[in-house]
């Protein structure tokens, strides 16, 4: 039954593998790769790139939150070309300009398109216009996220090392216009039929209202509803930690006394973990609901921060790298059904937008904090575990949403 799903859906599914690829532009693991390149041109330290990355992160959290609703309001594919076509220019400003401040921008318009506009449309869609199969939509379209980071940040180091590194950014720019945005209007083909076949459902679902537990909820009455505040640590406790150990591998590999290409040697591990877990995490979810199962991926992550504390060597950085990614994956079938069933689809691209842009914040605000409390001297042991422990919290508060009845 999935993969005849899969293999009738294929087009759509593609499109939302395409965007989630394309949102590596814009994720930490690929702007990390310029990190020694960008401070070295313009004589920054590591504080201070983090620092600017803060502020680029924020402020693309608050455009995501901002402009997010505008997916619930206009046709998809117009909309994604002009996402598309928007990176290409971000990505040639990057490649351009000689000014710091100008630089800045650039990296704010490229956030904003990557972790947040291009993956929250690529979502959003699976989650919208699927829902018998609703998690294993997202878990299909989820495999351009592990794509992307196995994929793109290795082109990255290899143009860099035959040409300088602002040409690669030129390179990706071309590639959006001549090669992705054909692709993705090839692979849209088909969608007003889907979305006129959703709007018909919607329509249904209006007439029924009077006999349903909720009608479809809008954000301002997400954000007085007691569940939403529950749920927030345990979508933002992965994020954050995951973030802390992608841009702090110098700190965590000299820890394991590890050399750093040693370090990112076991980032596949990871990969391997963010691939395998989506399929079983949608399995789930289209059998028990992505809310009953919020419990289940927050002690991975505790499990992983604390197995690298004891000296198992080699040994404990797989386990790291595979924990987290397993509970990357499985987290995201999870988180993106759970808008869906609480609240309904009219509204679902603002209200993903809302939860979207405050996990923004937090791996805007994870480098920054993880890096003040090593700088005061707080010892990676201390952090690691008190990473843990708040992963137990976010388990124990999610709770009551996750076994109450309605």
């Amino acid at each position: 039954m999935s993969m005849t799903f899969i293999i009738k859906n294929a087009r759509f599914l593609g499109f939302g593998i395409a965007l989630a690829f394309l949102s590596s532009f814009g994720q930490t693991y690929f702007i990390g790769v310029y990190k020694t390149a960008i401070t070295d041109e313009f004589q920054l330290s590591n504080s201070d790139f983090g620092l600017y990355y803060l502020l680029i992160t924020l402020v693309s959290a608050v455009g995501l939150n901002q402009l997010g609703h505008i997916i619930d309001r206009v046709r998809l594919a117009p909309y994604v070309s002009v996402l598309i076509v928007a990176m290409a220019a971000a990505c040639l400003m990057v490649s351009i300009n000689g000014s710091l401040w100008l630089l800045v921008p650039a990296l704010m318009l490229v956030r904003l398109l990557g972790q947040g506009l291009l993956t929250h449309a690529s979502m959003t869609s699976m989650s919208r216009y699927y829902s018998k199969n609703r998690g294993l939509a997202v878990a299909v379209a989820g495999l351009g996220f592990p794509l992307g980071q196995a994929i793109l940040p290795l082109v990255a180091v290899l143009l860099m090392g035959s040409y300088a590194w602002r040409s690669g950014w030129l390179i990706f720019a071309a590639v959006l216009v001549l090669a992705a945005l054909p692709l993705i209007a090839w692979m849209l083909k088909g969608q007003q039929a889907r979305h006129d076949s959703w709007q018909q459902d919607q329509i249904a679902d209006q007439q029924k209202q009077q006999s349903q537990t909720h009608a479809h909820l809008c954000r301002r009455d997400v954000l007085v509803d007691i569940r939403f505040y529950l749920m927030l640590p345990a979508l933002i406790v992965g994020p954050f930690w995951i973030t802390a150990v992608f841009f702090f591998p110098t700190e965590i590999a000299a820890y394991k006394g590890l050399e750093i290409i040693d370090f990112t040697a076991f980032y596949g591990f990871y990969a391997l973990g963010s691939v395998a877990a989506p399929f079983l995490g949608g399995l789930l979810v289209d059998r028990y609901g992505g809310r009953h199962l919020m419990p289940l991926y927050p002690p991975l992550f505790a499990a992983a921060l604390l197995v690298i504390i004891p000296d198992y060597g080699p040994v404990g950085v797989v386990l790291l790298m595979g924990l987290l990614g397993l509970g990357a994956g499985i987290t995201l079938p999870i988180n993106n059904a759970i808008w869906a069933e609480l609240y309904g689809t009219r509204y679902l691209g603002e209200i993903k937008s809302l939860s979207t842009s405050i996990v923004v914040v937090s791996t805007a605000l994870s480098p920054f904090i993880i890096g003040l409390a090593l700088e005061d001297g707080y010892t990676l042991t201390s952090v690691l575990a008190f990473g843990a422990v708040s992963c137990v919290a976010a388990m124990i508060l999610v709770l009551p949403v996750a076994l109450r009845r309605t």
